[in-house]
């Protein structure tokens, strides 16, 4: 007895100092993650991960900002019932609104100057353009927009079609076969982030959180990049879906892209270009996000576009 007695002591003692060396060092590696996705979204074996639906928390980027998801978990107001012709805005987290309080976002400022509008937001953080398709597709039934308004984001969005998984949490994603697209990785495996999430108190010491991650790593599908990522393809596709639905698809481009911009003319898909040189209007960190300024600049060059 003594000898276990002392051997359970030797344990408990290399766990806690193995919990004090990981938190000392490894804090980054091995501690939560402070991001938008693992804080207020969810799961979803679809999409990756989709906002909380009925949820409001605070989060800290470049600044502390009040997050609150709708009943259908976008950042947005309850949809109603409305003959005003809908204009419905896809993108990453420069649609979502990093860094921005709600009614500081470009698509608050379009409703607000234009009341005969029905202007929706269902931007979510870190999405690609294939993550986006999907989400159209979700939703469009239901809101039933005159305009699909596709927000690109020249920084990463190419990169976020190509590949399973990025920011440390699997997605879905589309290869080119036979000229077809075709839908991969659903249903989306949950991440080590995605269990460390849902279960926050078991996985609160450091030593547990490296053994889960030790184990998923041998578990858990390899990160894979597409040498070809169908960007194009699911522009066109995307086109055709709201054409289909006696919609129009337009294009706002976060920067001038000579590529994508000779892309968009070839295939006659409306586009205008967002960019702007104004430090005023991003902040330096985390992404260089829209400020409220860089917010009402957008505003006003995207109605400008839509009144033409």
């Amino acid at each position: 007895m003594r000898k276990l007695l002392l051997l359970f002591c030797s344990l408990v003692a290399c766990l806690g100092l193995c919990e004090v060396l990981l938190r000392v060092f490894f804090r980054n590696t091995v501690g939560p993650a402070n991001d938008e996705r693992s804080l207020t979204y969810r799961y979803d074996s679809e999409l990756g991960w989709f906002p909380i639906a009925n949820s409001t928390k605070q989060f800290t980027g470049s600044r502390t900002i009040t997050v609150t998801h709708n009943s259908k978990g976008l950042r947005d107001k309850e949809p109603v019932e409305s003959s005003k012709p809908g204009i419905l805005f896809l993108g990453d987290s420069l649609v979502w609104g990093f860094d921005s309080e709600a009614n500081e976002r470009f698509t608050e400022r379009l409703q607000t100057n234009h009341p005969e509008w029905g202007v929706y937001n269902m931007g979510v953080s870190g999405y690609g353009t294939d993550q986006e398709y999907l989400l159209l597709q979700k939703f469009f039934a239901e809101y039933r927009p005159r305009v699909v308004f596709l927000i690109v984001c020249g920084d990463n969005d190419n990169e976020d079609n190509a590949w399973n998984i990025r920011g440390g949490y699997y997605k879905p994603f589309y290869t080119l076969e036979g000229g077809r697209l075709k839908l991969n990785n659903v249903p989306v495996p949950k991440s080590a982030k995605v269990i460390f999430a849902e279960h926050s108190l078991l996985c609160g010491p450091y030593v547990v959180r490296l053994a889960v991650m030790a184990w998923h790593r041998m578990v858990a599908p390899p990160a894979h990049r597409n040498p070809d990522p169908p960007t194009g393809a699911l522009l066109l596709d995307m086109r055709r879906y709201v054409t289909d639905r006696r919609a129009t698809l337009a294009v706002g481009l976060q920067h001038s892209h000579p590529d994508i911009e000779k892309f968009l003319r070839d295939f006659q898909i409306p586009y205008i270009s967002l960019e702007t040189t104004n430090s005023s209007h991003v902040y330096r960190d985390y992404g260089h996000h829209w400020t409220p300024e860089g917010h009402a600049f957008v505003a006003s060059k995207i109605e400008e576009f839509l009144k033409k």
